[in-house]
């Protein structure tokens, strides 16, 4: 009788819903503080494209890393990608950054107040261009309801070295796809 079966060298395993893609900021209080969220309601953010998506969650890797007093790294993290469907009419802020650079500043006071306003008045959501990569875009969703069919599409691990600032992304053991400096 086996009690345990084998687990291969280097399988690392991820009990994670595919839905949970889609449900976690809106089951998870208190939300989080965001580009266009202040805490008081839920957001959920999505990339148009791969290599969007990796510069804004490694972006952020970085920061929170960094923000650990003698935090010498690396960190390692990995990560799941998900193709998710979006149905509804959404704001379009793409394109719209030259005109308002506030859309991608450090200081969120610009896209709390759009933020703000497109949740109260029911907005579903909005396209934004990205700030961590130039000419990339992000979905912004203020309701899960718009959301369907998350799909696994791949799995990335992230090391972090908050000493000199980068973060290293494998999507293959020991295959680097790409090093961001920040």
């Amino acid at each position: 009788m086996m009690l345990k079966s084998a687990i291969p060298s280097g399988f690392v395993g991820r009990g994670f819903h595919y839905t949970t893609s889609i449900t976690y900021p809106f089951e998870h209080e208190p939300f989080l503080r965001s580009r266009y969220g202040k805490g008081s309601f839920s957001v959920w953010y999505g990339a148009l494209s791969l290599d969007t998506t990796i510069c804004e969650t490694a972006f952020h890797m970085l920061k929170e890393e960094a923000g650990i007093e003698n935090n010498r790294g690396p960190v390692v993290r990995e990560r799941a990608v998900y193709l998710v469907c979006c149905r509804a009419l959404l704001i379009d802020l793409t394109g719209k950054a030259r005109a308002f650079p506030g859309l991608l500043a450090d200081d969120y006071g610009l896209t709390h107040q759009i933020g703000e306003r497109l949740h109260r008045e029911g907005h579903p959501g909005l396209l934004a261009p990205s700030a961590r990569h130039a000419g990339g875009n992000t979905m912004v969703a203020f309701t899960p309801s718009i959301l369907s069919d998350p799909r696994s599409f791949c799995y990335l691990t992230y090391s972090c070295d908050p000493i000199r600032r980068t973060v290293t992304i494998e999507r293959q053991p020991g295959e680097i796809l790409t090093v961001l400096e920040f």
